[in-house]
């Protein structure tokens, strides 16, 4: 467009540039990058130059930057951030402004790459009605203007801004706005001639948004008017062939495996291919013998491991086989290599090695075949190969006995299809028992019954250590570049699992896009949509079966029998990482002895992991790869697992609501509610997501009561409590509306935020009104100053508790008095005004035996024992908490009656006396 150029050079000149569409950088007039390192502060800058002349309110821009998990010190800390980025943009360009209650960056929108991107986008746009091709309705091409747009990217946007709400917001408009205008260039570059120009954009669009139709049609355009007519054919003659519910070649599109990841065979699916060095390549049906293979540089960590398959290198010469197992990507094929090659002194006579291809898409290997090259590797002529796997086995077997080697058997699918291929063991007292054949097997099945009945030895292997995780990375990719940000890197490894092949396919990824940094990265592997295609590449292993994480996990769902298959799609509804059977099986809907057996099947091959018995966890990309399956069932089998797995927990949290008013109160569920939250939490956001259901709020109601009881984190709590009342509100239940909004007024309560208490607590009570249950006004009420007086607010829980008093006087809120009574008494003690405290107490006392109240009136006795302590009256005191005591036992109030007696016991000890009289303790 006319005067553009001129514009986009004059962009940089003598003002600072802000930078999103990519890593966020800040660059002063003299080219200075100046961006914040901080993450907070590189969150609110985004925040304000995303809405540059916009005012952005204070609660706005806390919730982006601290992710909806401000701490209440987050508003102070913000006024230092606005004041730290004051400083920075000092100068011509942007001035930071306070506007009432928020805050508004003022400048020009050109100096802020995703608004210049913004602008240039509508330039280019199609007006309403008008023809395809600007040149036909006058105006000029758009061709220039939509190159220096697409220019501006560096990488996916926003890339580590540090909130990833504010990327969840502004990322799809982005990605949008930047798609629309490449298929805009494209067809413009069609019209003239020249489509062959967004050849390489469109293959890199298209296979990160195998969704969007349009990107793969002008794909197949450009290509044919290119004149690469085999290539169209290739990619789009013929529909590829995929797993089911998998998507297509990844987010970062073709070349990203293959020749160019150096070493991928060593930590990858399938390294079992590739043949050691000296010994040429293995193929599908020979083996060699080779001398062990040299030091693999690429190699690097698995101390403990390669000290394990040390030990147990006199178990194996005494004809155990040794089992290298774990999961899908953990580099079981490198250990073993690496260990074979330190080693090589052991072996003087050689290696053997043969790819079982046990979890191949073609289905293991057959044992006869196997055996048919180890022998012809061994000087069988082909002709004189036996028939029979029994005769190939046992003349195997002659042949290698007493010979010092290794035999390295990779991807074992089971125990029968090794057992044809395992040496014989050395007869009990033999000699020469060092000469026997090493067996080395991998396997990502935990093989058992191979354990049970051949008596192997384990040599499990699971995530890198984070330093060897780190070293593995840096090595790959490059020292430079990972020194840069460690924290980055960090954070990269973290998401990868510390998972060799995922970090190899990681560093492969950066070291081919030399602009994009660790934190982009780790960024996209946090999406829970992108995480797994992001590390999947084009090319294959050497078995032909796809490369890539999902396709390494895929291959293991592959082996299951349906039964188990079906369970792991239903666990893809589970939001959590630790699962119980009783979960399981909720969701599975039967019973729980079969369930166990299926649980059972999938910790077998490691897509879980027995840590307790009858309690399993798994890795972040199994339970997405799950979910992909799960969202592949049937609509109503999936709403009635949910169901069923909404009322398990529902089960569950009100056996955890009871205990905290039993013996041991919160702390006997502590642990146990720690560790299932954020299931609960992630159920609780789900129902919302799906269409709320009563037991979507009932379980955030329970969640919220656990919450208060543990105080456990806050921000959780407040995430679930809203989550509760929006699912209320949009259920048109004002019961629920009042309990839940009693929930968010308790947490505003114990934060100290007082206004916030009071708002909720309002819009609560009326809730209750509209329900028409004064019980539960007068809940909503007693719950928050039970808060008040729990967190040592005693003077503002006061008010509320006398008019709860004077509420619970009319007949429908009658048995409310006595607690009503016994709570302002306590408060008063506490406040120093135990004289009116007293009276409260007498009162609460001829309340409960005016009703009959047993476990009211020991509650009452117990509060006028306190006040009298407090008055002096230390006689009375101590006859006061006797008769509470001596009353909670009558009654069977044991939980009344033991608080009775921890009184009664500090009242004689305030006096220098032990428990007497008639009352023994418990």
């Amino acid at each position: 467009m006319p005067g553009e150029a001129g514009r986009g050079s004059a962009a940089g000149e003598g003002r600072v540039r802000i930078d999103l569409l990519g890593p966020v950088v800040v660059r002063r007039p003299d080219g200075a990058v100046v961006t914040p390192s901080a993450l907070k502060r590189r969150a609110l800058l985004s925040a304000l130059a995303i809405r540059l002349n916009r005012t952005v309110a204070t609660g706005e821009l806390i919730d982006l930057v601290w992710d909806g998990a401000a701490p209440p010190t987050a508003r102070a800390a913000l006024q230092g951030h606005v004041a730290a980025l004051r400083r920075l943009l000092d100068g011509p360009g942007f001035a930071l402004e306070t506007r009432g209650s928020g805050y508004l960056l003022a400048g020009d929108p050109d100096r802020v790459d995703a608004l210049r991107f913004a602008r240039l986008c509508e330039e280019t746009a199609l007006l309403p009605g008008e023809p395809a091709g600007l040149a036909a309705a006058g105006r000029e091409c758009p061709l220039p203007t939509l190159r220096t747009a697409l220019d501006l990217w560096r990488g996916p946007a926003l890339a580590d801004c540090g909130s990833d709400r504010l990327r969840a917001r502004e990322l799809p408009h982005l990605t949008g706005l930047r798609l629309d205008a490449l298929e805009r260039l494209a067809e413009t570059l069609l019209r003239s001639g020249r489509g062959g120009e967004a050849v390489a954009p469109l293959t890199e669009a298209a296979a990160s948004h195998p969704s969007r139709r349009t990107l793969a049609a002008l794909l197949e355009r450009c290509l044919r008017q290119d004149g690469r007519h085999p290539q169209a054919r290739e990619r789009f003659g013929r529909a590829p062939v995929r797993p089911a519910g998998l998507p297509g070649a990844g987010s970062y599109g073709a070349g990203s495996l293959g020749a160019g990841l150096p070493g991928a065979g060593s930590y990858g699916a399938g390294s079992h291919g590739a043949g050691l060095p000296g010994a040429g390549p293995l193929g599908a049906g020979t083996a060699t013998v080779a001398r062990p293979p040299g030091p693999d540089r690429r190699f690097c960590g698995r101390s403990l491991e390669l000290a394990r398959l040390d030990e147990a290198l006199p178990a194996a010469r005494a004809g155990s086989p040794v089992l290298v197992t774990g999961p899908a990507g953990a580099g079981k094929t490198a250990l073993v290599r690496s260990w074979a090659a330190q080693r090589a002194g052991d072996f003087p006579d050689g290696v053997l090695e043969a790819a079982l291809g046990g979890f191949d898409p073609g289905g293991p290997r057959e044992p006869a075949d196997v055996l048919g090259g180890f022998l012809t590797t061994l000087g069988v002529a082909p002709d004189d190969l036996p028939a029979s796997t029994t005769e190939r086995s046992r003349r195997y077997r002659e042949l290698v006995a007493g010979r010092r080697m290794a035999v390295l058997l990779d991807d074992a699918a089971s125990r029968e299809q090794l057992l044809p291929l395992l040496p014989d063991p050395p007869p009990p007292g033999a000699e020469g028992e060092g000469r026997t054949p090493v067996t080395v097997v991998t396997s990502r099945s935990r093989l058992h019954r191979l354990l049970v009945h051949e008596g192997g030895v384990p040599v499990p292997v699971g995530a890198l250590t984070h330093e060897d995780a780190v070293a593995l990375l840096t090595r790959a990719w490059g020292p430079d570049r990972a020194e840069d940000d460690p924290g980055a890197v960090a954070e990269l490894v973290d998401r990868c699992e510390r998972l060799p092949l995922a970090l190899r396919l990681a560093a492969a990824r950066l070291a081919a896009r030399p602009d994009w940094s660790a934190s982009a990265l780790a960024q996209e592997l946090a999406d829970p949509e992108a995480g797994l295609t992001a590390l999947t590449g084009s090319g294959t292993g050497p078995s032909g079966a796809p490369a890539g994480l999902a396709a390494a996990l895929d291959r293991t769902h592959r082996t299951l029998a349906p039964p188990a298959a079906r369970l792991f799609a239903l666990l893809g509804l589970h939001p959590g990482a630790v699962i119980d059977t009783a979960a399981a099986a909720a969701l599975a809907g039967a019973p729980r002895t079969a369930t166990r057996t299926l649980l059972a099947e999938l910790d077998a091959v490691h897509l879980l992991d027995e840590a307790a018995p009858g309690r399993y966890t798994r890795r972040e990309s199994v339970r997405r790869h799950a979910a992909r399956y799960a969202a592949e069932l049937d609509r109503d089998e999936r709403s009635a697992a949910l169901d069923r797995l909404t009322d398990h927990y529902l089960d569950v949290t009100a056996d955890w609501t009871a205990a905290c008013t039993a013996e041991g109160g919160p702390a006997s569920i502590r642990g146990a509610f720690e560790e299932a939250e954020g299931s609960l939490r992630a159920l609780v956001l789900l129902g919302e997501r799906t269409g709320p259901t009563p037991g979507t709020w009932r379980l955030a109601h329970r969640t919220a009561l656990l919450h208060e009881q543990t105080d456990h984190d806050r921000s959780h709590w407040r995430t679930v409590a809203e989550a509760g009342l929006r699912a209320a509100r949009a259920g048109n239940d004002d019961a629920a509306v009042a309990r839940l909004g009693t929930d968010l007024a308790v947490l505003h309560t114990v934060r100290a935020a007082h206004h916030a208490a009071a708002v909720e607590l309002d819009h609560a009570v009326a809730a209750a009104a509209r329900a028409g249950d004064e019980a539960l006004r007068h809940d909503c009420r007693g719950r928050v100053a039970a808060a008040l007086l729990r967190t040592g607010q005693h003077r503002r829980a006061l008010p509320m508790l006398v008019d709860l008093v004077e509420a619970a006087r009319s007949p429908a809120t009658a048995h409310l008095l006595v607690p009503a009574l016994t709570g302002l008494a306590d408060a008063l003690v506490l406040a120093g005004e135990p004289g009116p405290a007293l009276a409260r107490a007498d009162e609460a006392v001829r309340a409960a035996t005016t009703l009959g109240e047993d476990a009211a009136a020991v509650l009452a006795l117990h509060s006028r024992a306190r006040a009298l302590h407090v008055l002096g009256r230390r006689d009375a005191a101590i006859a006061s908490a006797r008769l509470a005591v001596a009353l909670g036992r009558t009654a069977g109030v044991l939980a009344a009656e033991k608080r009775a007696h921890e009184l009664l016991a500090d009242l004689m000890g305030a006096i220098g006396r032990g428990i007497e009289g008639p009352v023994p303790p418990r």
